[in-house]
């Protein structure tokens, strides 16, 4: 059946399926249910018109191939998906549905397994010139949430808008959905819609909830046709699979609306009911089941069926290549088939209606134990008292047990706990063919809960790359070291682990930070400081940015906007412990131009300071030991350098010290936040305790010598000076290094003295 009689068709349903169809008027123009089994053609079949897309790393030997067939989809009603290995996607041609120019909608749904900034969801864009025309979906300069960005071959502008929502790699599924309507008369002008998928349906007001972007600035008309490239999923380049902005994600149910007029942008309506049934929109298999989900291998099973009818074809899939027509075996909706697997299988019942689908899948384990194809916690990181729900999919489970506890959790998906301290969990799913075990960690902390948290002592940890705690960002470094266990220990913190680099331009990389209300936290140990500036941290480059530096006197933050500094404030080291680790946070809010500084020694030494400022933080990635850019740009990419000449910090390096911890926070941390977070890490707040500086022995003298015994700190310089009346004082001797808390040195003092001064003075660290 044509797109035209499928108008007609559901113009006569209308009354019978009012609430379960996507309006006449909005007209699917392609769709890629992405349903293949894995061992079909080397094609992703589109549904609409037949124009097939290419597979790019596809291989029919699952080992080598970068696109894998018959992953599972967010939903049992989708089907099944595609896993896009990094180097695998889909290129979809460059015909007109696929390359929408103005009052459209294209939505997907994604499984992100590994977050970096830029991966492609969609690109039909080539390099970074407003001189073309197209379309670039990617994650953004932060790595973790989704971006549209539009461009009409102005060769000037376009528009751009990220969503805020943070996206998980731990398995979660995202319904993504982009509307564009330059002119903005009959819709809204921009509109991004991102929704963390769960089990229940949507209406109309969770996708408006889910919906940002309508206040982007709109500097782009419609896009021409052709657009720059053919439209690539899950690449920006076709034949790179080492390419940095390649995907790592599932992808299913790809559809675009056609853009003829304005019935191509989607109400929120019709996009729950996408979002509900898939990208027809109509609902026509309300239930898919079995009797049993594992059997023993050629043992008989019973599925089910429950669908709305009227229906065109109803077929039965296994994946191996076997169908079955079950229109014969329906009566009223309903029907059931014995199965028999000889080994595990996957079944696909597939509705049509027109241009109208519906595909459920379900698994009948054979011979085989419980799988558990989820384990969750809706938080990997809690404060003290904080409860976390615990979620899994389990498939042949007789028997489900929770540990720690020995918790029977058979017949249910979830439930909430409350760890008072860091736990791993891990669920026992068991049938007569054995057990399964899937383990989750909740680490429980004393301080804020950060949005980012990068600790040196965690594991999996490289010379190379610092991962992230929560989000799984990375942090990909140059020239670090990473001392685990430190090479001198902290004595008065728990820090046991920090990276390290010989300063210069090593440091290290990573998507930015942009978020409005924005705290960093850190960890460090200065190495030896001099006058030049060691940059400690920065994101978003000099155009709009915020940097912190540190020299042998102060500690140094610099912010910009539109390329104008608009912020330099410093608070002085003078008086600080920087024996040990201090912890430094500096906050700044978009809302309030408010910029804040804490720095705490473990010396009970509190330094704060504030400052009102215009700090913009750009989409150009942040730097840690040095700017992000600092290995290849040098200084003109320092977060808050105006771009003007002469502005750089004087003798601008990397940060050749110690750096343990690094939290990002998405709020501006109280005071209470800063202190808690502190207590967290820092054992003692007291001075060690000195013997007192004194001169304890004087042997002398003796033939012009006299040998000085004093109390002393390991490491410190000292100096021996000399005065006949107390009027001027002359040094005696060399510079003496101390290897222990009492020092003895022999000076030679001046002939024919009857009578002198001498003192010892500490110059400090070594």
């Amino acid at each position: 059946m044509n797109r035209s009689s499928l108008s007609v068709l559901s113009l006569h349903l209308t009354l019978a399926f009012s609430s379960l169809g996507i309006s006449a008027n909005a007209k699917l123009a392609a769709w890629y249910p992405l349903d293949e089994a894995p061992t079909a053609e080397a094609e992703a079949t589109e549904n609409i018109e037949s124009d097939n897309a290419a597979l790019i790393g596809f291989d029919p030997d699952p080992t080598f191939s970068l696109v894998t067939r018959g992953h599972p989809a967010a939903r049992p009603n989708l089907g099944t998906s595609y896993l896009l290995t990094k180097g695998g996607g889909l290129d979809l041609g460059s015909a007109g549905p696929v390359q929408p120019t103005d009052k459209f909608t294209i939505s997907f749904w994604c499984q992100p397994l590994t977050l970096d900034a830029f991966d492609r969801f969609l690109e039909s864009q080539l390099t970074n010139t407003n001189a073309q025309d197209g379309i670039r979906i990617d994650t953004g300069g932060a790595g973790n949430q989704v971006r549209v960005l539009v461009r009409d071959n102005n060769g000037a502008t376009n528009s751009q808008f990220t969503h805020p929502t943070t996206l998980k790699d731990d398995g979660t599924w995202y319904f993504v959905a982009f509307r564009y309507d330059s002119a903005g008369i009959d819709n809204l002008p921009f509109q991004l819609t991102v929704i963390e998928a769960t089990s229940a349906p949507v209406d109309a007001a969770a996708v408006a909830a889910a919906t940002a972007g309508a206040a982007a600035v709109i500097n782009t008309g419609p896009i021409h046709f052709p657009h720059a490239r053919s439209t690539l999923i899950g690449l920006e380049v076709p034949d790179n699979p080492t390419h940095p902005n390649t995907l790592n994600a599932a992808i299913d149910e790809l559809a675009f609306y056609d853009d003829s007029d304005a019935n191509g942008v989607l109400t929120d309506a019709q996009l729950a009911d996408v979002y509900n049934f898939g990208p027809s929109g109509v609902q026509l298999i309300n239930a898919f089941t079995s009797n049993v989900q594992s059997v023993v291998p050629g043992n008989p099973a019973t599925l089910a069926w429950l669908v709305t009818e009227p229906f065109d074809t109803l077929v039965l899939d296994d994946g191996l290549g076997n169908t079955t027509d079950l229109a014969p075996s329906t009566v009223a909706g309903t029907g059931f088939i014995s199965v028999t697997p000889d080994a595990t299988t996957s079944y696909s019942l597939r509705a049509t209606r027109g241009d109208a689908a519906n595909v459920s899948t379900l698994r009948i384990l054979a011979g085989a134990a419980p799988d558990i194809s989820a384990f969750a916690a809706s938080d990997n990181l809690i404060q003290v008292g904080g409860a976390v729900d615990l979620t899994w999919t389990v498939a042949g489970a007789d028997s489900l047990v929770l540990d720690p506890g020995a918790t029977d959790v058979s017949g249910v998906n979830t439930v909430e706990v409350t760890p008072a301290e860091s736990t791993t969990y891990t669920l026992s799913a068991t049938n007569p063919f054995g057990t399964t075990t899937a383990e989750v960690t909740v680490s429980v902390i004393g301080g804020p809960v950060p949005a980012f948290r990068f600790l040196a002592s965690s594991e999996g940890n490289l010379d190379t790359s610092w991962v992230d705690e929560i989000e799984a960002r990375t942090w990909n470094l140059t020239g670090a070291l990473r001392n685990s266990p430190l090479a001198t220990p902290s004595p008065n913190t728990n820090i046991s682990a920090a990276y390290t680099t010989g300063g210069g331009v090593n440091g290290g990389a990573t998507g930015t930070f942009p978020f409005p209300d924005f705290s960093a936290e850190i960890w460090l140990r200065p190495g030896a400081l001099t006058a030049d500036h060691e940059v400690l941290f920065e994101s978003g480059g000099g155009q709009n940015g915020i940097s912190a530096l540190i020299t042998d006197e102060v500690f140094r933050f610099l912010g910009s906007a539109g390329n104008v500094r608009t912020l330099d404030l410093t608070v002085p080291i003078d008086g600080l412990n920087l024996d040990d680790f201090i912890q430094l946070v500096f906050s700044t809010s978009a809302g309030s131009d408010a910029f804040e500084v804490s720095v705490r020694d473990t010396f009970g030494t509190v330094r704060t300071a504030s400052a009102v400022a215009d700090v913009i933080i750009g989409n150009n990635g942040a730097g840690l030991f040095i700017q992000a850019s600092g290995a290849l740009g040098g200084d003109n990419n320092l977060g808050g350098r105006s771009e003007a000449a002469g502005v750089t910090p004087a003798g601008l390096t990397g940060f050749g010290g110690e750096i343990a911890i690094l939290n990002i926070y998405d709020r501006i941390l109280q005071a209470s936040d800063i202190e808690a977070a502190f207590d967290s890490v820092a054992t003692s707040v007291d001075p060690p305790t000195q013997i007192p500086f004194s001169i304890t022995k004087i042997e002398g003298p003796n033939a012009n010598t006299l040998t000085l015994t004093w109390n002393s700190i390991e490491d410190h310089l000292y100096d021996a000076e000399f005065s006949p009346a107390l009027q001027g004082w002359f040094l005696l001797g060399d510079t003496v290094t101390a290897t222990s808390a009492q020092t003895t040195k022999t000076f030679s003092i001046p002939p024919n003295q009857s009578r002198f001064y001498l003192r010892i003075v500490d110059l400090g660290l070594d």
